[in-house]
């Protein structure tokens, strides 16, 4: 940093001048980390409606706390004494577990909640799903996809901070760490604006399909079981690559990405899985939902299983169940989640393995909407 103009903008590009930002930081003292999580906690807490003025009527009501995984018809079934288990990934617990994601209980009024609806919308959008048995219907498929989404959106928006939040984690460091932090945040935000523009495009997509009343604008595979599963999900992703490691999508290529949505729901003594996708030709949903119906049924609800935990986070364990597993489950299930921890924002690459026995029901009944 010697010799430049320390009026000029600073080459991290925060947009200070360089007096203020990285001139002399190898020899400042280190940001508290706990500072950008606390920030983080924020973020995460901002109370908004997605579907405020989006022609689905008026807000109405305090913004509530909206579980993507239903509490009472869902997570109850699965839960003991009230908890259920689920991976973290917060600073305190990978600095304690060697980088690695801990499985840890949360009680399920806290279990899958975000601050995305005003008590109006929260109850008209989702009355289907959260006061009627699951059985399918394409509007139900619509509304756990909107749902789902609209969570999604509301994560990656509140990640938006991070980059300008930890630009100070590179204080007390030598210039070339300083670089390759700083290129890292940028990459980490790179990632996630790209995420949140397609998040946006698909939020956008399905509100229209909720006001204009078209729920055939997705299409679905529904897998029915009669016993009980023992993880309960609601998520969304853009799948890069089929059960095969075949291409479905390219990242830098294609402009907008497609998403896959996946859910679970459970009945008294049965479940169901539900996979949908943009009612598109040669919709990547369409092709893992595909290659998941032409498994062996004792074998589909482990693919299930499998493929949501190495790409959502939102997924959650009966504690019996879970803690009944073998070590050769527990150490699959663990690399899959962690797969999906790369801060460079890499594609998961942890392969399903169909041989590990999860002591799943086989499906006994599939159907597609």
């Amino acid at each position: 940093m010697k010799g430049r103009d320390r009026n000029k903008l600073c080459w991290c590009g925060s947009g200070k001048k360089q007096k203020k930002c990285h001139w002399d930081r190898e020899n400042q003292q280190r940001d508290n980390p706990w500072v950008a999580v606390d920030q983080n906690k924020k973020a995460f807490s901002r109370k908004r409606c997605l579907a405020c003025d989006a022609g689905l009527g008026p807000c109405e009501g305090p913004v509530v706390k909206a579980h993507t995984v239903s509490r009472r018809p869902n997570l109850a079934k699965i839960a003991v004494n009230g908890h259920v288990l689920h991976y973290t990934a917060s600073i305190k617990d990978l600095s304690k577990n060697a980088g690695k994601l801990s499985i840890n209980r949360i009680g399920i009024k806290d279990a899958s909640v975000f601050h995305g609806f005003c008590s109006k919308h929260d109850r008209e959008l989702f009355s289907c799903i959260e006061n009627e048995p699951f059985v399918g219907q394409p509007n139900q498929c619509l509304a756990i996809a909107y749902r789902t989404i609209s969570r999604e959106l509301y994560g990656k928006d509140a990640a938006a901070h991070l980059r300008e939040t930890l630009r100070g984690g590179d204080k007390g460091k030598h210039h070339i760490e300083q670089v390759i932090f700083q290129r890292m945040l940028d990459d980490i935000n790179t990632g996630n604006e790209a995420a949140r523009r397609d998040a946006s495009a698909t939020h956008k997509w399905l509100t229209s399909a909720l006001v204009n009343n078209q729920p055939d604008i997705i299409g679905s595979l529904i897998l029915e079981f009669d016993a009980p599963l023992p993880f309960m999900c609601a998520g969304a992703w853009s799948p890069f690559t089929d059960f095969n490691g075949n291409v479905l999508q390219d990242g830098y290529l294609d402009p907008l990405l497609e998403q896959i949505f996946v859910s679970s729901f459970a009945g008294d003594n049965s479940a169901m899985l539900c996979i949908s996708w943009r009612n598109i030709e040669n919709a990547p949903g369409k092709v893992i939902a595909g290659q998941i119906a032409e498994l062996p049924a004792d074998q589909q609800a482990s693919a299930f299983l499998q493929l949501v935990v190495k790409h959502i986070e939102n997924i959650f364990f009966n504690p019996d169940w879970f803690e009944g597993l073998g070590k050769e489950q527990r150490e699959q299930l663990l690399e899959l989640a962690s797969d999906g921890l790369d801060s460079m924002g890499g594609v998961p690459s942890s392969p399903v393995r169909l041989g590990v026995d999860f002591q799943l029901p086989a499906c006994s009944r599939l159907f597609r909407q």
